[in-house]
């Protein structure tokens, strides 16, 4: 789905206000004719703004601006995400819920009507916001925890990410693993040309040019790739059966840390680099509510263990220092506000089992 990259995403907020006595919800109705949703019923909400540090955060302010109403964040609880789709735009919206106590003000009256605390069935009766309308309708909480796990290849990634699916498997948790093996189940045999090219670059047996061409092409193509799988599995929602964890092992960002790789290799450009992830501030959604684990095993551990994987030549190993010195120059840069498990020493999978419940207790997430 190569038109995931051009799609418009925006995310929004909407949070039912209701009174716990009465079980009645707040609701206004729209009243500006040249917006969307003209006269319907509406819930407080709207726009995530890039000033926003979570969704929550968004939720608190749109519920101020429109009711005069300052509430804690821990006053306010995740519902679930929704999802609506329209031509070449995908529309997020994160719902939420909070028990007041007061009337909520009037502090828009050119875009609403006056609050009013109305029964779910008065509501149904008329027209109402999306966002609201499958909230009254289908009242089922769900809240999918990310973690992302990050690092070089031969870090450990892979048997971490293992540990922590059997962990909540334990738990009875649905847990989904997403790792790099739709790009590495490769029948067109594309990461292998494109590992030959590298070599031949190496070589001086193909230009500089000519390898920028071929690894523009496979940036694209991985990028496309992990837009599909976060684009599945955030959407997926709608059988009953979307996961209570979803495990990655790297996802759409790691293309970054490659790509800024390639950059001190001398074959790829910052301005193809911008080209490519230019929408990828569209996606950051993903990775604002996720629990980051980044596992820093030491340069000269992964070292041995790519030896003993037959990829410890010359030329490999100096690619794969490379790559794990960009990684602790770029992670906390890719990774902006988002909490990481900085792991330096090595330690047995006994001691993996007992650390895991410290790392993964650590909530980054609906905060």
């Amino acid at each position: 789905m190569s038109t995931l990259n051009k799609i418009k995403i925006i995310e929004y907020t909407t949070t039912v206000l209701y009174d716990k006595k009465t079980k009645k919800i707040w609701v206004s109705k729209r009243t500006n004719p040249n917006k969307e949703f003209y006269e319907h019923w509406q819930s407080p909400g709207g726009h995530i703004e890039e000033s926003d540090i979570s969704a929550k955060w968004a939720a608190r302010r749109e519920v101020f601006e429109e009711t005069g109403i300052y509430l804690r964040l821990e006053e306010l609880n995740y519902w679930r995400t929704q999802h609506y789709y329209k031509e070449d735009q995908w529309r997020i919206v994160h719902c939420y819920k909070a028990e007041i106590k007061g009337i909520p003000n009037l502090t828009e009256p050119q875009e609403m009507t006056h609050w009013e605390l109305k029964k779910n069935k008065e509501i149904l009766k008329g027209p109402m916001i999306d966002s609201l309308k499958d909230i009254i309708r289908y009242p089922k909480e769900n809240e999918t925890k990310i973690i992302i796990i990050e690092g070089s290849c031969g870090a450990g990634k892979s048997t971490l990410a293992k540990k922590c699916k059997e962990y909540y498997k334990k738990q009875g948790l649905l847990t989904t693993l997403i790792d790099e093996s739709f790009i590495t189940q490769d029948p067109e045999q594309k990461l292998k040309k494109y590992a030959e090219n590298l070599e031949k670059y190496r070589k001086n047996e193909i230009t500089k040019e000519q390898m920028e061409l071929l690894a523009i092409e496979w940036e694209k193509e991985i990028r496309d790739k992990w837009m599909s799988q976060i684009y599945f599995q955030v959407t997926n929602n709608l059988t009953g059966m979307k996961p209570d964890i979803i495990i990655m092992d790297r996802n759409l960002w790691s293309t970054i840390i490659f790509m800024k790789n390639m950059i001190k290799e001398g074959f790829f450009t910052e301005e193809s680099l911008n080209e490519i992830t230019e929408n990828y501030k569209y996606w950051r959604f993903f990775t604002r509510e996720a629990v980051v684990i980044w596992w820093n095993t030491p340069t000269e551990e992964i070292i041995k263990r790519l030896i003993k994987r037959n990829r410890g030549g010359e030329g490999d190993l100096k690619y794969f220092r490379n790559l794990i010195k960009t990684y602790k120059e770029y992670m906390l840069e890719v990774y902006q506000n988002i909490k990481i498990v900085d792991r330096e020493t090595l330690i047995t999978i006994e001691e993996l089992d007992e650390l895991l419940p410290e790392i993964l207790n650590e909530k980054r997430i609906r905060n």
